[in-house]
């Protein structure tokens, strides 16, 4: 069974994150990076509280005027997540 711990190397390497009060345009920056699919947002003590995916940004942008877009991360990150233990296993779609 393929646990949390062994993909943490190659998770950390890819994480991507924001404080919470960035401008949501800092975060659609860090979106278009190739390989980015996901930017984690955390507070200034560097806790995570949320994340912000491509579909966020976008939704939200389009709202936006121009460079007139202010909102911040936090205000339109998805605030729900689930915490894991390294030792939890995973379980890959189609595999058991």
């Amino acid at each position: 069974m393929l646990l949390v711990e062994h993909i943490l190397p190659t998770a950390r390497k890819r994480l991507v994150t924001v404080e919470d009060d960035a401008l949501l345009l800092r975060a659609a920056t860090l979106l278009g990076a190739p390989h980015v699919s996901l930017v984690v947002v955390s507070d200034r003590a560097g806790q995570a509280v949320g994340v912000l995916s491509k579909a966020d940004i976008v939704r939200q942008i389009s709202h936006c005027d121009g460079h007139s877009c202010t909102h911040t991360a936090a205000s339109v990150m998805t605030r729900t997540s689930s915490n894991v233990h390294p030792a939890t296993g995973l379980v890959m779609s189609g595999r058991q």
